[in-house]
């Protein structure tokens, strides 16, 4: 049991890695992107049941979440929001993402989300006294993800 603990070097470094964007089944690199976070939120309901004094808990659904910062660099984002806008056309959008960093002795792990809606993308952004990258943040939600390849543990984290 001397050995059987976490070494730094198991872990991965977030800022390790890359992102794709598909939309409408056409790959590109999502280089805009500066920082990405994702989850699944489970919708739980609580209901006292007669004869107990404690709520009981049940999950009845999920939902995909997260947030993206983006540099304000890409024509494609403002293309998404006017095919909305013109034609009332929404894209079908998909992040895959893989955390790969070299250091690590896990390996990496890619995931992709899919049908993702994200609620703002950057159009335009001056100011006079910025020094700052141009950057928006940015809500957005996805109905699937499927984890491609998976992180794989040495014995003495598993």
């Amino acid at each position: 049991m001397a050995g059987n603990y976490t070494k730094i070097n198991d872990l991965v470094t977030g800022s390790e890695g890359s992102a794709y964007i598909t939309t409408d089944g056409q790959n590109r690199y999502f280089f805009e992107l500066s920082k990405i976070e994702a989850n699944i939120e489970f919708t739980v309901i609580a209901k006292k049941l007669l004869g107990h004094r404690m709520k009981q808990h049940k999950v009845v659904g999920a939902e995909g979440k997260g947030t993206v910062t983006m540099y304000n660099v890409s024509p494609a984002a403002l293309a998404i929001y006017q095919q909305y806008i013109k034609e009332g056309k929404t894209p079908q959008i998909s992040i895959q993402t893989t955390n790969e960093d070299t250091g690590s002795t896990i390996g990496r792990r890619t995931v992709v989300m899919r049908n993702c809606i994200l609620a703002k993308v950057p159009i335009a952004y001056l100011e006079d006294g910025s020094e700052d990258l141009n950057t928006t943040d940015s809500d957005f939600t996805f109905d699937d993800v499927d984890e491609l390849e998976s992180y794989v543990l040495p014995e003495n984290m598993r």
